[in-house]
Protein backbone atom coordinates (compact mmCIF):
# COMPACT_ATOMS: atom_id res chain seq x y z
CA UNK A 1 0.00 0.00 0.00
CA UNK A 2 1.01 3.65 -0.65
CA UNK A 3 0.24 6.47 2.21
CA UNK A 4 1.40 10.19 2.15
CA UNK A 5 2.42 12.39 4.26
CA UNK A 6 4.22 15.51 5.13
CA UNK A 7 7.69 16.12 5.62
CA UNK A 8 10.03 18.92 5.65
CA UNK A 9 13.02 17.03 3.79
CA UNK A 10 16.53 17.94 4.15
CA UNK A 11 14.63 21.12 6.07
CA UNK A 12 15.29 23.09 3.41
CA UNK A 13 12.74 21.52 0.90
CA UNK A 14 9.66 22.79 0.37
CA UNK A 15 6.50 20.74 2.77
CA UNK A 16 5.39 17.95 0.15
CA UNK A 17 3.29 14.87 0.31
CA UNK A 18 5.13 11.92 -0.05
CA UNK A 19 3.92 8.66 -1.75
CA UNK A 20 6.09 5.55 -1.98
CA UNK A 21 4.38 2.34 -4.05
CA UNK A 22 5.96 -0.70 -3.91
CA UNK A 23 4.12 -2.24 -6.74
CA UNK A 24 3.76 -0.84 -10.46
CA UNK A 25 -0.10 -0.68 -10.17
CA UNK A 26 0.19 0.92 -7.34
CA UNK A 27 2.14 3.40 -8.88
CA UNK A 28 -0.25 4.16 -11.68
CA UNK A 29 -3.59 4.10 -8.87
CA UNK A 30 -1.55 6.85 -7.23
CA UNK A 31 -0.76 8.93 -10.37
CA UNK A 32 -4.47 8.69 -11.69
CA UNK A 33 -5.90 9.86 -7.87
CA UNK A 34 -3.33 12.36 -7.86
CA UNK A 35 -4.14 13.36 -11.20
CA UNK A 36 -1.40 15.79 -12.56
CA UNK A 37 -0.55 17.17 -9.55
CA UNK A 38 2.76 15.10 -8.68
CA UNK A 39 6.30 14.89 -9.60
CA UNK A 40 7.71 11.15 -10.12
CA UNK A 41 11.00 10.84 -7.86
CA UNK A 42 13.41 8.31 -8.68
CA UNK A 43 17.06 9.21 -7.92
CA UNK A 44 15.68 12.86 -7.28
CA UNK A 45 19.60 14.24 -8.19
CA UNK A 46 17.89 17.26 -10.40
CA UNK A 47 14.72 17.19 -8.90
CA UNK A 48 15.57 17.29 -5.02
CA UNK A 49 18.16 20.27 -5.73
CA UNK A 50 15.79 22.53 -7.76
CA UNK A 51 12.86 21.84 -4.79
CA UNK A 52 15.87 23.22 -2.56
CA UNK A 53 16.17 26.21 -4.64
CA UNK A 54 13.45 27.09 -4.85
CA UNK A 55 13.32 26.40 -8.91
CA UNK A 56 10.31 23.70 -8.71
CA UNK A 57 7.81 23.09 -6.05
CA UNK A 58 5.34 20.17 -6.35
CA UNK A 59 1.93 19.04 -4.17
CA UNK A 60 3.43 15.59 -3.76
CA UNK A 61 6.30 13.35 -4.94
CA UNK A 62 5.78 9.51 -5.98
CA UNK A 63 9.21 7.78 -4.96
CA UNK A 64 9.11 4.88 -7.36
CA UNK A 65 12.68 2.99 -6.27
CA UNK A 66 10.93 0.52 -4.18
CA UNK A 67 8.49 -0.76 -7.63
CA UNK A 68 10.62 -4.15 -8.46
CA UNK A 69 8.65 -4.17 -12.22
CA UNK A 70 11.23 -1.01 -12.91
CA UNK A 71 14.57 -2.39 -11.76
CA UNK A 72 17.15 -5.13 -13.41
CA UNK A 73 18.98 -5.37 -16.27
CA UNK A 74 18.10 -8.38 -18.88
CA UNK A 75 18.53 -9.53 -22.12
CA UNK A 76 15.56 -10.54 -24.14
CA UNK A 77 16.44 -11.82 -27.91
CA UNK A 78 19.24 -9.66 -28.56
CA UNK A 79 17.88 -6.49 -27.41
CA UNK A 80 19.15 -5.13 -24.04
CA UNK A 81 16.33 -4.07 -21.42
CA UNK A 82 17.18 -1.78 -18.85
CA UNK A 83 14.73 -0.74 -16.12
CA UNK A 84 13.67 2.58 -15.36
CA UNK A 85 15.22 2.99 -11.88
CA UNK A 86 18.05 0.83 -12.52
CA UNK A 87 21.16 3.37 -11.62
CA UNK A 88 23.74 5.03 -14.09
CA UNK A 89 26.23 3.35 -12.46
CA UNK A 90 24.78 0.21 -12.18
CA UNK A 91 24.38 0.29 -16.00
CA UNK A 92 28.21 1.19 -16.37
CA UNK A 93 29.59 -1.51 -14.00
CA UNK A 94 26.99 -3.62 -15.89
CA UNK A 95 29.05 -7.09 -17.40
CA UNK A 96 26.16 -7.47 -19.80
CA UNK A 97 26.00 -3.73 -20.74
CA UNK A 98 29.34 -3.63 -21.34
CA UNK A 99 29.18 -7.01 -23.78
CA UNK A 100 26.49 -5.79 -25.62
CA UNK A 101 26.82 -2.05 -25.59
CA UNK A 102 30.06 -0.76 -24.67
CA UNK A 103 29.51 3.17 -25.55
CA UNK A 104 26.41 3.21 -22.99
CA UNK A 105 28.92 2.24 -20.54
CA UNK A 106 31.23 4.80 -21.82
CA UNK A 107 29.04 7.15 -21.78
CA UNK A 108 27.97 6.98 -18.23
CA UNK A 109 31.23 6.68 -16.54
CA UNK A 110 30.91 10.55 -17.35
CA UNK A 111 27.80 10.85 -15.86
CA UNK A 112 28.21 12.97 -12.15
CA UNK A 113 29.88 11.67 -9.09
CA UNK A 114 30.18 8.46 -7.82
CA UNK A 115 27.58 9.72 -5.32
CA UNK A 116 25.31 10.58 -8.18
CA UNK A 117 26.41 7.67 -9.95
CA UNK A 118 24.80 5.50 -6.98
CA UNK A 119 21.66 7.83 -7.26
CA UNK A 120 20.95 8.85 -10.65
CA UNK A 121 18.70 6.28 -12.49
CA UNK A 122 18.61 6.21 -16.47
CA UNK A 123 15.05 6.61 -16.77
CA UNK A 124 15.16 9.73 -15.08
CA UNK A 125 18.16 11.06 -16.70
CA UNK A 126 16.05 9.90 -20.07
CA UNK A 127 12.89 11.71 -18.29
CA UNK A 128 14.73 14.84 -17.55
CA UNK A 129 14.82 15.96 -20.95
CA UNK A 130 17.81 17.66 -20.58
CA UNK A 131 20.04 19.00 -24.34
CA UNK A 132 23.23 17.93 -22.09
CA UNK A 133 21.92 14.48 -21.11
CA UNK A 134 24.85 12.08 -20.97
CA UNK A 135 22.93 8.99 -21.39
CA UNK A 136 20.75 10.58 -24.10
CA UNK A 137 23.36 10.54 -27.44
CA UNK A 138 24.86 6.94 -26.84
CA UNK A 139 20.90 5.89 -26.41
CA UNK A 140 20.03 7.63 -29.61
CA UNK A 141 22.74 6.40 -31.68
CA UNK A 142 21.92 3.02 -30.76
CA UNK A 143 18.03 3.62 -31.84
CA UNK A 144 17.09 2.80 -28.40
CA UNK A 145 12.59 2.87 -27.26
CA UNK A 146 11.44 3.48 -24.20
CA UNK A 147 8.38 2.26 -22.69
CA UNK A 148 5.89 4.50 -21.21
CA UNK A 149 2.60 3.45 -19.19
CA UNK A 150 -0.73 5.12 -17.89
CA UNK A 151 -3.41 3.46 -16.19
CA UNK A 152 -4.79 2.89 -19.09
CA UNK A 153 -2.78 2.32 -21.91
CA UNK A 154 0.98 1.97 -22.73
CA UNK A 155 2.72 2.85 -26.07
CA UNK A 156 6.67 2.45 -26.83
CA UNK A 157 8.37 5.38 -28.05
CA UNK A 158 11.43 5.40 -30.60
CA UNK A 159 13.87 7.75 -28.60
CA UNK A 160 14.67 9.59 -31.78
CA UNK A 161 10.81 11.29 -31.07
CA UNK A 162 10.86 11.09 -27.38
CA UNK A 163 12.72 14.77 -26.80
CA UNK A 164 10.35 18.22 -27.72
CA UNK A 165 12.41 20.81 -26.28
CA UNK A 166 14.35 21.63 -23.33
CA UNK A 167 13.16 20.02 -20.10
CA UNK A 168 10.55 18.42 -22.53
CA UNK A 169 9.32 14.88 -23.59
CA UNK A 170 6.20 13.57 -24.68
CA UNK A 171 5.51 12.25 -21.71
CA UNK A 172 1.44 12.86 -20.73
CA UNK A 173 0.08 11.63 -17.15
CA UNK A 174 2.31 8.44 -17.88
CA UNK A 175 5.30 6.49 -15.94
CA UNK A 176 8.53 5.32 -18.20
CA UNK A 177 9.28 2.17 -17.00
CA UNK A 178 11.94 0.72 -19.49
CA UNK A 179 14.57 1.31 -21.98
CA UNK A 180 15.04 -1.04 -24.84
CA UNK A 181 18.36 -0.55 -26.29
CA UNK A 182 19.13 -3.22 -29.75
CA UNK A 183 22.67 -5.04 -29.56
CA UNK A 184 23.56 -5.41 -33.15
CA UNK A 185 26.43 -8.21 -33.85
CA UNK A 186 29.51 -6.65 -34.69
CA UNK A 187 28.24 -2.85 -33.62
CA UNK A 188 31.07 -0.53 -33.07
CA UNK A 189 30.40 2.97 -30.73
CA UNK A 190 32.31 5.57 -29.03
CA UNK A 191 31.14 8.51 -26.77
CA UNK A 192 33.10 11.73 -26.19
CA UNK A 193 32.35 14.18 -24.28
CA UNK A 194 33.97 17.46 -23.23
CA UNK A 195 33.42 19.12 -20.00
CA UNK A 196 34.81 21.66 -17.92
CA UNK A 197 38.49 21.74 -16.94
CA UNK A 198 39.54 18.89 -14.80
CA UNK A 199 35.72 18.01 -14.08
CA UNK A 200 34.76 15.58 -16.87
CA UNK A 201 32.10 14.47 -15.02
CA UNK A 202 30.32 17.59 -14.35
CA UNK A 203 27.67 18.99 -17.26
CA UNK A 204 28.82 18.61 -20.56
CA UNK A 205 29.79 21.61 -23.07
CA UNK A 206 29.45 19.35 -26.50
CA UNK A 207 29.42 15.29 -26.34
CA UNK A 208 28.83 13.56 -29.42
CA UNK A 209 28.04 9.75 -29.48
CA UNK A 210 28.85 7.50 -32.97
CA UNK A 211 27.34 4.02 -33.55
CA UNK A 212 28.12 2.08 -36.75
CA UNK A 213 27.69 -1.61 -38.01
CA UNK A 214 30.47 -2.25 -40.93
CA UNK A 215 30.20 -4.15 -43.65
CA UNK A 216 32.69 -6.77 -44.03
CA UNK A 217 32.04 -7.56 -47.45
CA UNK A 218 31.96 -3.88 -48.83
CA UNK A 219 34.07 -1.51 -46.84
CA UNK A 220 31.33 0.03 -45.95
CA UNK A 221 28.54 0.75 -43.17
CA UNK A 222 25.18 -1.19 -43.05
CA UNK A 223 24.07 1.36 -40.40
CA UNK A 224 26.09 4.81 -39.46
CA UNK A 225 24.45 6.82 -36.55
CA UNK A 226 25.74 10.04 -34.77
CA UNK A 227 24.13 11.68 -31.68
CA UNK A 228 25.27 15.33 -30.50
CA UNK A 229 24.29 16.51 -26.90
CA UNK A 230 24.39 20.12 -25.54
CA UNK A 231 24.00 21.40 -29.24
CA UNK A 232 20.40 21.67 -29.95
CA UNK A 233 17.34 22.19 -27.71
CA UNK A 234 16.98 18.24 -27.36
CA UNK A 235 19.87 15.38 -27.64
CA UNK A 236 19.62 15.46 -31.40
CA UNK A 237 20.76 12.98 -34.46
CA UNK A 238 23.03 14.64 -36.97
CA UNK A 239 21.29 13.14 -39.73
CA UNK A 240 22.58 14.90 -42.58
CA UNK A 241 25.64 14.07 -41.56
CA UNK A 242 24.51 10.63 -41.66
CA UNK A 243 23.22 11.17 -45.01
CA UNK A 244 26.80 11.88 -46.10
CA UNK A 245 28.21 8.89 -45.29
CA UNK A 246 25.56 6.20 -45.68
CA UNK A 247 26.82 3.32 -47.75
CA UNK A 248 30.38 4.70 -47.93
CA UNK A 249 33.47 3.56 -46.42
CA UNK A 250 34.96 5.75 -43.83
CA UNK A 251 37.80 7.65 -45.83
CA UNK A 252 39.40 11.06 -44.32
CA UNK A 253 38.44 13.28 -46.62
CA UNK A 254 34.35 11.89 -46.82
CA UNK A 255 34.97 11.66 -42.33
CA UNK A 256 36.26 15.46 -42.35
CA UNK A 257 33.60 16.15 -44.31
CA UNK A 258 30.68 14.88 -42.47
CA UNK A 259 32.38 16.17 -39.11
CA UNK A 260 31.59 19.75 -40.63
CA UNK A 261 28.85 19.06 -41.74
CA UNK A 262 27.22 17.96 -38.30
CA UNK A 263 29.01 21.28 -36.89
CA UNK A 264 27.49 23.34 -39.24
CA UNK A 265 24.01 21.69 -40.43
CA UNK A 266 23.21 19.50 -37.94
CA UNK A 267 24.04 21.40 -35.02
CA UNK A 268 21.91 24.23 -33.34
CA UNK A 269 23.90 25.62 -30.31
CA UNK A 270 23.74 28.35 -27.95
CA UNK A 271 26.01 30.78 -26.34
CA UNK A 272 25.77 30.07 -22.20
CA UNK A 273 27.92 30.34 -19.43
CA UNK A 274 29.27 26.96 -20.04
CA UNK A 275 30.58 28.18 -23.48
CA UNK A 276 29.62 29.93 -26.73
CA UNK A 277 27.65 28.37 -30.22
CA UNK A 278 30.76 29.14 -31.69
CA UNK A 279 33.26 27.22 -29.73
CA UNK A 280 30.17 24.66 -29.69
CA UNK A 281 30.02 24.50 -32.81
CA UNK A 282 33.64 24.08 -33.39
CA UNK A 283 33.44 21.03 -30.99
CA UNK A 284 30.93 19.40 -32.32
CA UNK A 285 33.80 18.74 -35.59
CA UNK A 286 36.19 17.97 -33.16
CA UNK A 287 34.34 15.14 -31.73
CA UNK A 288 32.31 13.93 -34.16
CA UNK A 289 35.94 13.49 -36.45
CA UNK A 290 37.55 11.52 -33.33
CA UNK A 291 34.65 9.97 -33.10
CA UNK A 292 34.93 8.33 -37.27
CA UNK A 293 38.28 7.68 -36.94
CA UNK A 294 37.90 5.86 -33.89
CA UNK A 295 35.61 3.52 -35.20
CA UNK A 296 37.29 3.13 -38.67
CA UNK A 297 40.83 2.26 -36.62
CA UNK A 298 38.63 -0.56 -34.59
CA UNK A 299 37.47 -2.35 -38.04
CA UNK A 300 40.33 -1.73 -40.28
CA UNK A 301 38.35 -3.98 -42.80
CA UNK A 302 35.57 -1.06 -43.46
CA UNK A 303 38.12 1.73 -43.67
Amino acid sequence: MFCGTKSPMLGRLPFFDYYRPTTLAETLTAMERLDGNLCVLAGGTDLLVAMKERRGTHPALLDIKAVPELAGIRADNGTLCLGATVTTRAVAASPLVRERVPVLCQSLKLLGSMQIGNRATIGGNLSNGSPASDSAPPLLALGASVKLVGKAKERWVPLDNFFIGPKKTVIEGELLVEVRVPASPGGRGIFYKLGPRNAPEDICIVSAAVYGVPDGETGAWKELRIALGAVAPTPIRARIAEERLKGQPLEPKLVDEAARIAADKDAQPISDIRGSADYRREMVYVLVKRALEQIARDNPGAT
